[in-house]
């Protein structure tokens, strides 16, 4: 994987924002009652080695005045970087134990790992215990902390010939969720003793021929596995969504086409069997060329079974300066069998700028916090364009960060307690003024080629028992870029909501 670096201390202001009222047709409109928007506090870089990919989980287990929060980042810096900052590499964790006011210094994990740091993840389990995983390629390592991530134990492998695991708890259940790299196909591997052992890992086998034919070459997991807490038939029921892209345009853009349609593999038996649904297909129409994976698709469900699916992408990525990237908003009032029409989160003038790493949390029913990275340019993000053999600059591709024309990125979130309309309200919120990036961000992951992918993949947050958001990423000057461009440049950021508006707790919460 790229090797991280640090980045410029963001400046977090207490409130930039407009209220605004963004409909499915994008077209905005002033709230006829405004009301102050989400504030964070100025944030922090979190010590040590720097890194990129952070995820994020908040411990609801405790009460409202002992938020734990918990960072996890692979990476760090390259074995040559800058004065002042040490070597490193692998996975690390921070923890917080006062709502992510102060952070511990990194503690590593999976240390023995023969090729630690690939990709990485955090939970924490009903009792308060911290699971985490890191990719070896050959295998995810799953470790577990009883004391708030000082330390951990031994730890089991688990998920073979696996690509990007992500982790979900349920009561005394881990499960690992990933992309397995020969079978193409999503797999579930579930622990019943919190993580200390793995007895299986069940292919969530594509049942629908349509949808196996399909997806045959190229399956790419969203995050993460998510349970249904509701009451009824479908409790306890696993649900895992993935994209993919026809084997005809992986062939014409080897090794992997461009991901737009989104299916979900749902079980009600524990894993046993499990039947898709579609959540999302792509016109491709006249040529088109959608791709609504920018990186990972997101996945949630509510505390009364309502289900949430989140995209970013463009229509047409021929030509994305007339169709920029947006995220988009899907919801299933019926345990995701069938969805709404995509919903556009983000607001700019005109309906331009470029959105993308895009992340959610939800809580009870249309209570949904969602991050990303924008910019107010439009146009291709990732900058080159192309196979893994042969690449040239995107029609509309960004410059990278030495130009003069880079486009400054910043940090925004979207607040909703109506996501479940037709027509939802989203209060969107600057939250870092100084920029995190500038110019290119690749989004096609491992085979970005020579676009920047310092940032790697994604950014992610959480919400603690009062209801506040915290958020997690990876940020970095044009300085730093220069200075470790091929290893990459970023450290990890981490921010917290301290008043104004807020969703509802998580169900979870111990009140």
């Amino acid at each position: 994987m790229i090797r991280m670096s640090r980045s410029l201390a963001v400046l977090i202001p207490l409130a930039l924002s407009l209220m605004l009222t963004i409909p499915v047709s994008g077209t905005s409109a002033m709230s006829k009652r405004p009301v102050p928007p989400p504030r964070f506090d100025s944030g922090r870089v979190l010590r040590g080695q720097g890194g990129g990919e952070p995820s994020i989980a908040v411990d609801t287990t405790r009460t409202r005045s002992r938020n734990h929060v918990y960072v996890e980042a692979i990476g760090g810096w390259g074995s040559t970087p800058p004065k002042g900052r040490p070597a490193g590499s692998g996975p690390v964790i921070w923890h917080s134990y006062n709502d992510g006011s102060t952070f511990s210094s990194p503690v590593p994990f999976d240390v023995n790992g023969p090729s630690r740091g690939g990709d990485g993840d955090v939970a924490v389990t009903s009792n308060g215990n911290v699971v985490v995983t890191d990719l070896n390629v050959s295998h995810a390592w799953v470790q577990v902390s009883s004391n708030g991530a000082r330390t951990f134990n031994t730890g089991t492998p688990t998920g073979f010939e696996d690509d990007r695991p992500w982790l979900t708890t349920s009561g005394n259940n881990v499960y690992v969720a990933y992309h397995d790299f020969v079978l193409e196909v999503p797999v579930v591997c579930t622990s019943t003793d919190g993580g200390d052992t793995f007895t299986n890992c069940d292919p969530a086998t594509i049942t629908n021929q349509t949808i196996a034919q399909q997806c045959a070459e190229n399956t790419i997991p969203a995050r993460a596995l998510s349970i249904d807490q509701s009451k009824g038939a479908y409790h306890g029921a696993l649900n895992f969504m993935f994209s993919c892209s026809t084997a005809n345009e992986n062939v014409n853009h080897p090794p992997y086409g461009p991901l737009h349609d989104y299916y979900l593999a749902q079980s009600t038996n524990g894993g046993l069997s499990y039947q898709d649904y579609t959540v999302f297909k792509a016109s491709t129409a006249g040529g088109r060329a959608p791709d609504y994976a920018n990186i990972f698709g997101t996945l949630a469900i509510d505390s009364k079974g309502n289900y949430y699916a989140l995209l970013d992408g463009t229509a047409n990525d021929n030509n994305p300066a007339a169709n920029p990237y947006h995220i988009y908003l899907l919801t299933s009032t019926n345990h995701g069998h069938t969805w709404s029409k995509p919903k556009r989160v983000d607001f700019d003038p005109n309906r331009k700028g470029t959105h993308v790493l895009a992340d959610m949390a939800v809580t009870s029913p249309g209570n949904v916090d969602i991050v990303w990275y924008g910019t107010s340019a439009t146009g291709e993000p990732n900058g080159v364009c192309g196979t893994v053999a042969t690449q040239s600059p995107c029609k509309d591709g960004f410059p990278l960060y030495s130009s003069k024309a880079a486009p400054a990125w910043r940090i925004y979130m979207a607040q909703s307690t109506d996501a479940l309309s037709a027509m939802p309200r989203f209060k969107q919120v600057t939250v870092t003024q100084t920029p995190v990036h500038y110019g290119e961000i690749c989004t096609n992951g491992i085979v970005c080629g020579s676009s920047d992918r310092t940032l790697l993949d994604f950014m992610s947050v959480g919400v603690d028992c009062r209801g506040f958001a915290h958020m997690a990423f990876a940020a970095n000057t044009k300085a730093e870029e220069k200075a470790d461009f091929n290893n990459g440049a970023a450290d990890i950021h981490e921010v917290n909501q301290i008043g104004s508006t807020r969703i509802a707790p998580p169900s979870g919460c111990n009140r």
